[in-house]
């Protein structure tokens, strides 16, 4: 009689099969830290790619600040370079109006007349002299208000004065320029180093 021994084979069944499932638990866990491992490395080479791009784009912004500062320069100094110009234009436009004020004005003084000081600001020419008589005077400012350069012509005092035992008329003038004229120009022009009145009054 042939005899068969269940137990034996329910044994190596068993321990089998949880030998098996220990292997799967095994590998399954293997599985997963290499899973983890590559996605470790991969957010890492990520992270450098990053890095690297940031350096770079950090570079390239230095690069292009130094161009904007070198051109804010170049903008600045242009426009220093045109105030200048500006200034210098005006200038020559003020040394010439001068010149051709000078010119007018004495081609208007009247024999018996001189002219002892002229000034030129802020659009009016004041003028500081000396005449024979009051007459002498109002012929100088109707001359002047005559010409194209001037728009009005006031008498700022007249006082006798003797020069050299010579009895004259010290008179002082204010002329506002023409509209078009009425830049103000440069320093004070002196035909004599005596001064302008210091107030303003009228002879009887």
């Amino acid at each position: 009689m042939i005899r068969i021994n269940l137990l034996s084979d329910r044994e190596v069944i068993r321990k089998e099969t949880t030998r098996q499932q220990v292997s799967i638990f095994i590998l399954t866990i293997c599985l997963i830290l290499v899973i983890m491992g590559g996605i470790q490395i991969y957010q890492y080479r990520q992270k450098k790619d990053l890095e690297e791009r940031i350096l770079y784009v950090q570079e390239e912004l230095k690069e292009l600040q130094k161009k904007v500062g070198e051109v804010d320069k170049y903008k600045k100094a242009k426009k220093e370079l045109e105030t200048k110009l500006q200034i210098i234009e005006r200038l020559e436009k003020g040394k010439m109006m001068v010149v051709q004020l000078l010119d007018g004005i004495g081609e208007t003084i009247p024999e018996k007349m001189w002219l002892q000081d002229l000034g030129l600001k802020g659009g009016k020419l004041s003028m500081e002299g000396y005449a024979v008589d009051n007459e002498t005077i109002a012929a100088f400012m109707k001359k002047l208000e005559r010409t194209k350069s001037f728009q009005t012509v006031e008498l700022v005092l007249t006082e006798k004065k003797e020069v050299e035992g010579v009895g004259m008329k010290h008179f002082s003038l204010v002329a506002a320029l023409a509209p078009t004229k009425t830049e103000a120009v440069g320093p004070k022009a002196k035909t004599d180093t005596t001064g302008p009145a210091q107030q303003a009054k009228k002879s009887p």
